[in-house]
């Protein structure tokens, strides 16, 4: 069984420099398979862009929707919003600096706002300072408040994300095998660009239902391409906060409808982390 773990970090006095080598360590030893960073240029007070990932499903039964666990608003991240994110690139550096096999991966990495020839130049870089344990997760975001502070035209987000991840492979001249490319998300564009163009799909808090639905059309699409499906990873995304007695029966329904591994974003403090990561990894069977 494959689970990573999502989680922010913001360089605030909680979360410094020794709580992330500190978190990194505490997950491997726990057995935990990677660590993934989300990706946010800037944060706001307020947002008029509809987030537009689903409910998280019910930890019980994950074929239902409960209702969305931030309320009916945009989520907030209080401490992220007035901190700021680190750079997922070089913290995913620093924290397999601290690990021997923990894989990094962005969860996700906005690639319309990235030249697509520097982001390779900076993946090559971590791949090699990474020992080839990086993974890259792209999406194209959702708020337009951050493409504006970006300058980038938000109407423009789909064709420059398709541009770049087509453009990642033709870059690539390290000589070593291109990292795993994930296109995060479950929208039509989503599935179709990971089909035609990625390594991976990585789709967020869906039920099982809606899971079996869109993986189907994944591998649809990989057999209209000509690809095949042992050389594409799917990684199912979910935003837990239930009973930890319900989750390892959630995590397994996943992988046993096609998931190849599970991220769980657990929303842990610097003050719980440690005891709620041995706890779920018991629960789990994940240390060795």
């Amino acid at each position: 069984m494959r689970v990573g773990l999502v989680d922010l970090f913001d360089g605030s006095p909680q979360r410094d420099l020794a709580y992330l080598r500190a978190f990194a360590r505490t997950a491997e030893e726990a057995g935990f398979s990677s660590l993934w960073l989300p990706e946010h240029l800037v944060f706001f007070e307020d947002y008029e862009s509809a987030y537009p990932y689903p409910a998280a499903p019910n930890p019980a039964n994950p074929e239902v929707a409960e209702v969305h666990t931030y309320g009916e608003g945009t989520p907030r991240v209080e401490a992220a919003q007035e901190q700021g994110l680190l750079d997922v690139l070089q913290t995913a550096a620093e924290l397999c600096r601290h690990t021997t096999r923990l894989r990094v991966g962005s969860s996700v990495l906005l690639l319309p706002l990235r030249d697509p020839r520097l982001l390779v130049r900076e993946l090559a870089t971590l791949d090699l300072l990474t020992g080839g344990r990086f993974d890259l997760g792209v999406g194209v975001g959702w708020s337009a408040e951050e493409y504006a502070a970006a300058g980038v035209p938000f109407a423009e987000r789909g064709a420059r994300f398709e541009r770049n991840l087509a453009a990642i492979p033709e870059l690539w001249a390290s000589g070593r095998p291109l990292p795993r490319v994930l296109v995060g998300g479950q929208s039509r564009p989503a599935i179709r660009r990971a089909a035609r163009y990625a390594t991976g799909w990585y789709p967020w808090n869906l039920t099982t239902g809606d899971f079996a639905r869109h993986l189907a059309e994944i591998e649809a699409g990989l057999r209209e391409h000509g690809r095949s499906r042992a050389d594409f990873h799917v990684i199912a995304g979910l935003r837990f906060h239930g009973a930890v007695a319900d989750l390892r029966p959630a995590v397994e329904r996943y992988l046993e409808l096609g998931a190849d591994s599970v991220n769980l974003s657990l929303r842990m403090t610097p003050e719980t982390y440690p005891a709620t990561m041995r706890e779920v990894s018991r629960a789990l069977g994940l240390a060795a």
